[in-house]
């Protein structure tokens, strides 16, 4: 019998290099930050949260980044750490589309690179940060982890960011990986047994569309809201979104984000803009979007507080979910900003 432990489950051979896939079944969801990640878009910060004049600092997986804005509204993220004395970059001032460190007043482009220090001499050759690829939508700021992207920023199925009104918040803080919560998306026990959603599906249907997107189409009756459909996209390991149509249709979007052993959740509210809807339509539309996914939160907030995940005694309607688990053990992982914290 193998060592239920999660550290024994987890534990790699010496063979296995850091990035390698594991097997699905010692998946566990405990956030390891001294571990790679899985590549993909997560969001770092509230649109609002990053003006046009100051930078914006937070914690993202196992370190510290600054978020700031170039004159064209670009984002920008960076690793905080300066390397010449270990100043927190967040806490400086944005200079001609540079970040300047308050410490030493060392300035650093948007590609990571020292642009300029107020003494003579030359710029030391180590003098850089780590830049994330970035990219903003739905409210959001994006930070790609990876050297490049393998794939674009999270979109949602039926529509352009442009054709959405949204609204974006911070939702719950869980101590589990984020793949665990978007794997609620398969999780078809948990959608009928604890949601309430009745429906059939056949999970062959299931589409996998390349190595970052999964789609599925599911027709539910719910005792509160009627019946109503979803096409639903997952991007990545972190990102699911939704579009529920209905007499109305509404799109959901959640994501999940790690800081250190914890994750940092997102949730953006869309409706399609409508010339017949007027503003307060629309916006009471976000409210009951954001209703539907809070209620959902709430359930799925009970199981995912202090959860010690493991792949065990699976029943033959697990049979999506484990699928799931299979390509999230294979999906790659990255941590380019090692060498800069």
């Amino acid at each position: 019998m193998s060592d239920p432990s999660v550290d024994a489950r987890h534990a790699r051979t010496a063979a296995e290099p850091p990035g390698a896939p594991i097997d699905w079944r010692r998946l566990d969801a405990v956030v390891r930050p001294e571990e790679p990640q899985p590549e993909g878009w997560y969001a770092v910060a509230l649109s609002e949260d990053v003006g046009p004049d100051r930078p914006y600092g937070c914690d993202f997986l196992g370190g510290r980044i600054v978020v700031y804005r170039r004159a064209s509204a670009e984002p920008v993220v960076l690793t905080a750490t300066c390397p010449h004395m270990g100043a927190d970059l967040a806490l400086g001032d944005v200079v001609d589309d540079e970040v300047r460190c308050a410490y030493h007043h060392f300035r650093f482009a948007a590609d990571g690179a020292c642009a300029s220090i107020p003494s003579q001499g030359r710029i030391p050759p180590g003098a850089r940060v780590h830049a994330y690829p970035a990219s903003e939508r739905f409210g959001l700021v994006w930070a790609y982890n990876g050297e490049r992207p393998r794939f674009g920023p999270p979109e949602v199925r039926d529509y352009s960011e442009d054709d959405l009104e949204f609204h974006a918040r911070r939702t719950n803080v869980f101590e589990i990986a984020p793949w665990l919560s978007i794997g609620n998306t398969f999780d078809f026990m948990h959608l009928r047994y604890v949601h309430g959603f009745e429906f059939d599906f056949d999970p062959r249907e299931i589409r996998y569309l390349d190595d970052h997107r999964i789609e599925l189409d599911l027709d539910f009756d719910s005792p509160a809201t009627g019946r109503f459909q979803q096409r639903i996209r997952v991007s990545g390991t972190n990102v699911v979104s939704f579009s529920t149509v209905a007499d109305t249709t509404t799109v959901g979007l959640f994501t999940s984000t790690p800081i250190g052993r914890t994750c940092q959740t997102y949730y953006v509210a869309c409706v399609p803009k409508s010339e017949v809807a007027s503003a307060e339509e629309r916006r009471k539309q976000i409210a009951e979007q954001e209703a539907l996914g809070d209620g959902l939160l709430a359930d799925d907030a009970r199981t995912l507080q202090g959860i010690r995940f493991r792949a065990g005694a699976l029943v033959a309607e697990d049979q999506a979910m484990a699928r799931y688990m299979e390509w999230v053990a294979r999906f790659p992982r990255a941590d380019p900003a090692a060498a800069y914290r």
